[in-house]
């Protein structure tokens, strides 16, 4: 049994696949990469029947070509900065992430000694006074 017909899903992590691909294109190596993402094996005449996926290689195809005019070295490079920027990336979103537990955690603590002291959740929600902005004179 083949794999199933493609899905809206499917077709977006294939079209995503094409915009971040780094390196040689190959129909061999990018149905490769296709079924370790999408978990199940296709064949190029299935992907060249979807246009979005179609137009996505044709772009990924000459992007390639007009790398391939400035050598490995550059794609090297290139590989390298992008690993460096998801390290970076990745950190932060860890960064992020912790503080944003904090403030879950502060807002919990916060609504629970609000709640013993009396306050309702309209008193925590209402409006902040408006303050008219000083006119610098």
């Amino acid at each position: 049994m083949g794999a199933p017909k493609l899905a809206d899903s499917g077709i977006e992590k294939a079209v995503r696949l094409l915009d971040g691909w780094a390196g040689k294109l190959t129909w061999e190596r990018y149905l490769a990469m296709l079924e370790v993402e999408i978990g199940h094996k296709y064949t190029k005449a299935a992907m060249l029947r979807h246009p979005r996926i179609k137009a996505a290689w044709d772009h990924a195809k000459e992007l390639a070509r007009d790398g391939d005019t400035a050598g490995s070295s550059r794609s090297a490079i290139e590989t390298e900065k992008a690993i460096e920027r998801v390290r970076l990336l990745e950190a932060r979103v860890e960064r992020l992430t912790r503080e944003n537990n904090a403030l879950l955690e502060q807002f919990v603590r916060w609504s629970h000694n609000a709640v013993r002291r009396g306050l309702t959740i309209d008193d925590l929600d209402h409006p902040l006074p408006y303050a008219k902005p000083k006119e610098i004179s």
